[in-house]
């Protein structure tokens, strides 16, 4: 049964602003400001309490970042009943002919939305996948900071050595070797004037080999080195900011591996790690990110659910008596496992066409591209199917415990 009070909580960076009001519209509370620290919410606390309503008041709140989180953990940790709302939601009823924004009229607006529309109660997720996505955000930031190491280390090396290029193709260019030896040797001018013999004892330190098995590789990057033209001399500065660069990188990427082998460690210990990596195509480490992100399905009562979640669910558009329920995706949900799923969905595709023929995310896949659909739009329509599959999987282990 809803509460017949509603403490409403409109969010903002270290305050918010907060009213009591009544299913009737009785305003126990006028909005104030209050700021995030412990003698604001123990008194707000004790006003509410004052009046005799704790038992039959909810609370509700924008779903905002970290900014709302010591406010959310004070109310579950004092037993409220919870509500956070997404701010799509929100924003679609706070809006008004007169275009007028304040923190006052968006807090008793918030009260409102409360009584008129039905609110799933919000329930905190245990410790354990609240940390697991700790470290899969982390794993994230990691690799967008490393994205932007590697396109500077490109950009460094080219003006150094144009063609060390063509001697560490593809990805190889940030393997370790790469790195530690461009390190040492960080302009074209140095390695044409080192040893055959000192590079190639470089790079089978690097890798605990005999420096024969490098005499080839060196003789040949030495003979690219002396032909070479960079655009800036061994003495200048941008040679050091190649070295900086380098080092960091080599630290992100430690990091990121370390990160990874933890993360899959800890995500073992989940129930649904067998379930989700059992799917043809789905390795450990994608399992574990999909857990992370996802938490645990069972608080899910239907696909749907959960669909929205993922910000997969179409998006639905009306014009007088024409309801368009095919549209595109809404993307209002996580964005971190909508791209999880649409690169897991990229790699079942190739990995069962040449191992799981009967994968059926392949012929779904088939099936919309048979269909006439674009690439991208069949992976979007898999992804969906990869969802109600792992969700399938999860309800059915429920059932059999």
């Amino acid at each position: 049964m809803k509460e017949h009070y509603v403490l409403a909580i409109d969010v903002a960076k270290g305050k918010s602003m907060v009213s009591l009001i009544s299913s009737c519209g009785e305003v126990l509370i006028s909005p104030y400001e209050i700021n995030h620290n412990l003698n604001d919410f123990k008194n707000l606390d004790e006003r509410i309490k004052k009046l005799n309503v704790f038992n039959d008041t909810a609370v509700i709140m924008e779903s905002t970042g970290i900014y709302q989180m010591p406010v959310k953990r004070f109310f579950k940790e004092n037993n409220y009943n919870l509500y956070v709302i997404n701010p799509i939601y929100s924003k679609m009823y706070k809006q008004n002919l007169r275009k007028t924004k304040t923190d006052k009229e968006d807090c008793l607006k918030l009260a409102e939305l409360f009584f008129i529309k039905d609110f799933k109660e919000y329930i905190e997720q245990e410790q354990f996948y609240l940390n697991l996505n700790a470290m899969s955000r982390k794993y994230n930031t990691l690799i967008e900071a490393q994205t932007r190491l590697k396109n500077e280390f490109r950009n460094g090396v080219y003006e150094v050595f144009p063609e060390y290029e063509k001697l560490f193709k593809g990805s190889l260019i940030f393997s370790n070797t790469s790195l530690e030896f461009i390190k040492k040797y960080p302009h074209a001018d140095i390695i044409s004037n080192t040893r055959i013999d000192a590079l190639a004892n470089t790079m089978a330190k690097l890798n605990g080999r005999h420096e024969n098995y490098y005499l080839k590789k060196a003789k040949l990057i030495k003979e690219y080195a002396s032909n070479s033209y960079p655009s800036v001399s061994k003495n200048d500065e941008k040679v050091n900011n190649l070295i900086i660069t380098i080092e960091l990188l080599l630290s992100y990427m430690k990091q990121v591996e370390s990160l990874k082998s933890k993360l899959i460690d800890k995500a073992k210990r989940s129930y649904m790690f067998n379930l989700i990596n059992s799917i043809d195509g789905i390795g450990e480490f994608t399992t574990s990110l999909i857990i992370a992100e996802l938490g645990d399905i069972s608080r899910f009562d239907n696909i749907k659910q959960l669909t929205a979640y993922c910000g997969l669910d179409p998006s639905i558009k009306q014009s007088g008596s024409s309801i368009n329920i095919g549209g595109p995706i809404s993307k209002s949900g996580n964005r971190y496992i909508r791209r999880i799923l649409f690169v897991t969905v990229q790699n079942i595709i190739p990995i069962s066409s040449r191992n799981f023929p009967d994968n059926d995310i392949l012929l779904y896949y088939r099936k919309k591209r048979n269909e006439g659909k674009h690439h991208y739009v069949a992976v979007v329509d898999s992804t969906t199917k990869l969802l109600r599959k792992i969700f399938a999987l999860v309800k059915q282990y429920q059932n059999n415990i």
